[in-house]
């Protein structure tokens, strides 16, 4: 099948930005509605959520960062579900924006290693072009 607006290639997204920003937007969705169910499972067991997103969950954004560039602002309902229901959920109130900028450190500094997708999304995808 040959396509004029774009086509997924061994996992990635190439074709017109239009399309580059439907697919990672309704990617993005999906990933809203993983961090919502997680974040009912976080109320009861916050160990538990914790270590599936960090084990499992954020990679799933991690490579589209690294392979679709310009992408950052279609992030943002994913950071506004991590801000707003997964963390108040592992910690069980809801976290000042400062809280939120300490949770973005490494757990070695004393954070909890959970990024904010808007921020590092052009990042991840220069280090990509680097390697």
């Amino acid at each position: 099948r040959v396509t004029s607006k774009g086509e997924r290639h061994l996992g990635a997204v190439l074709g017109t930005e239009e399309f580059r920003k439907g697919y990672v937007e309704d990617k993005v969705a999906k990933w809203v509605k993983d961090i919502e169910q997680l974040s009912e499972i976080g109320r009861d067991d916050p160990q538990a959520a914790y270590t599936a997103f960090t084990k499992a969950l954020c990679h799933r954004w991690t490579f589209v960062q690294r392979t679709i560039p310009a992408i950052s602002e279609l992030f943002a309902p994913l950071e506004k579900a991590l801000r707003h229901q997964f963390l108040p959920a592992i910690i069980g109130r809801q976290i000042s924006d400062t809280e939120r900028d300490l949770f973005t450190l490494p757990v070695r500094l004393g954070g909890l290693g959970i990024q904010n997708p808007v921020e590092v999304s052009e990042f991840e995808f220069q280090a990509s072009v680097r390697i």
